[in-house]
Parts: C-alpha cells; sequence; structure tokens
C-alpha cells in the first residue's frame, strides 16, 4: 500500500467497486432467468448503477466534502508518530 499514491489508492478502490458491480450483475444474471446475453444485460443495468450513482458536484459542495473529510487526516511526523 505504501507505494500508492492518494489518485491511485483511489483508482484501486473504484476498480474494485466496479468488479463488485460486475460480480452481483452475473450473480443476478446466472440465477434469473433472463433472455439476454450476459453483455447485454450488463450494459443495461450497468448504465442504471453508474447513473444512480454519479452526480456532478458544485465547487461548494466539493470544497465542503473535502473540508469536513480534513478532520480526520492528521500529518505523520518521521517515525510515523502523529
Amino acid at each position: 500500500m505504501s507505494t500508492y499514491t492518494l489518485e491511485g489508492l483511489a483508482d484501486f478502490i473504484l476498480q474494485l467497486y466496479d468488479q463488485q458491480n460486475e460480480d452481483q450483475l452475473w450473480e443476478i444474471w446466472l440465477n434469473k432467468q433472463i433472455e439476454d446475453d450476459f453483455p447485454a444485460f450488463k450494459k443495461k443495468h450497468y448504465r442504471k448503477i453508474k447513473n444512480n450513482k454519479m452526480q456532478k458536484l458544485s465547487e461548494e459542495e466539493e470544497k465542503q466534502i473535502i473540508e469536513s473529510n480534513m478532520r480526520y487526516i492528521k500529518p505523520i511526523k518521521k517515525g510515523g508518530e502523529t
């Protein structure tokens, strides 16, 4: 983990989240009687998931989120002490 940048870590977490969504869709497709093949089913339902989860934030909302989360981030001194 120490080799990840903060941006790289965020990308990794998003990839895990996407994989989890795909795995859930795969399980649904396997266990339900669906006429579409998996790629068509995935495309149809994954678009719905993405559209529901992603919403555009205003700059003010972004600043508020960053400020509220910065309360939990403490700088680490040399040697790992806070």
